[in-house]
């Protein structure tokens, strides 16, 4: 059976992309929860909004660096 690299590049971008929104998202949000509840504090909805802020970013970041990527790939082959 034979693969096609654009699919498995596109499925890889988009793990990628979920991992990093979620990953820094959840941090931010674990981080706001162990905050309120430890020191009586209202950090949760700043930090979600700083966690998800940073997943975004991030992500665009990817998704720049994977379309130049391709760009030179496709100047390359001319």
């Amino acid at each position: 059976m034979k693969i096609n690299k654009d699919i498995v590049r596109s499925l890889s971008l988009i793990t990628q992309l979920g991992i990093t929104i979620l990953t820094s998202t959840f941090l931010c949000m674990f981080l706001g929860l162990w905050l309120d509840r430890k020191f009586s504090t209202h950090f949760f909805i700043p930090l979600l909004i700083l966690g998800i802020g940073g997943g975004l970013s991030g992500a665009w970041k990817l998704i720049r660096n994977v379309s130049e990527d391709q760009e030179g790939d496709d100047d390359r082959r001319i």
